[in-house]
């Protein structure tokens, strides 16, 4: 794994691996971690992944996770974690984040009308579409409590690619400004409040 993103912003850091080992060079650095028993390499590599990268910003960090299944850490900080691809990422904050990173393809345009809605403004090609979903996904974790469609409670009102890159979205009626930076045909979109 390499670091290939490092980012204090405010009180938050980002952080983004680059995985290139197989599940067995990764098991090799752990002793008796429980996999919840994943049945699926992947989601057992990104489960890994994760751990390593929270390991290489602190050692002492440890993941919990709360009723809703969102992630907590043992130091009372707030954590929200996304993985794609070959790609792990991480937002570390003292207040509640929201992360999400996906590949850029036409995959999440096939499935646009489980997610778009006629209120959302996106124009309807692979990046935006690609960033929509990644912004919505950032919102229903950075909510942590589960229980949101997607059409009805979020709205993506508008895409800014300069001078900053936001998106701005409404969420249950309430505005918010999220933050999104492309990284090798991926995009992460990041929120902390």
């Amino acid at each position: 794994m390499s670091l290939i993103v490092k980012k204090e912003e405010g009180s938050s850091l980002i952080s983004v691996w680059e995985i290139n080992e197989s599940l067995n060079e990764i098991k090799t650095r752990f002793k008796n971690q429980e996999l919840h028993n994943f049945k699926s390499k992947k989601r057992q590599l990104e489960f890994l992944c994760s751990r390593l990268l929270l390991k290489e910003i602190d050692e002492n960090l440890k993941i919990q996770y709360n009723k809703y299944g969102a992630p907590e850490l043992n130091n009372g900080n707030y954590l929200s974690i996304s993985h794609t691809n070959k790609l792990t990422c991480a937002i570390i904050s003292k207040h509640q984040v929201g992360i999400d990173i996906e590949l850029i393809s036409d995959r999440v345009f096939k499935i646009k009308d489980r997610f778009l809605s006629e209120k959302d403004n996106v124009e309807l090609n692979n990046e935006e579409v690609t960033l929509a979903w990644s912004a919505k996904e950032c919102m229903f974790k950075w909510f942590q409590k589960g229980n949101i469609n997607f059409k009805k409670d979020i709205e993506i009102t508008s895409i800014k690619y300069s001078p900053k890159k936001e998106i701005n979205v409404k969420f249950r009626g309430a505005s918010y400004i999220l933050k999104f930076m492309k990284i090798q045909n991926h995009f992460l979109v990041y929120f902390c409040r």
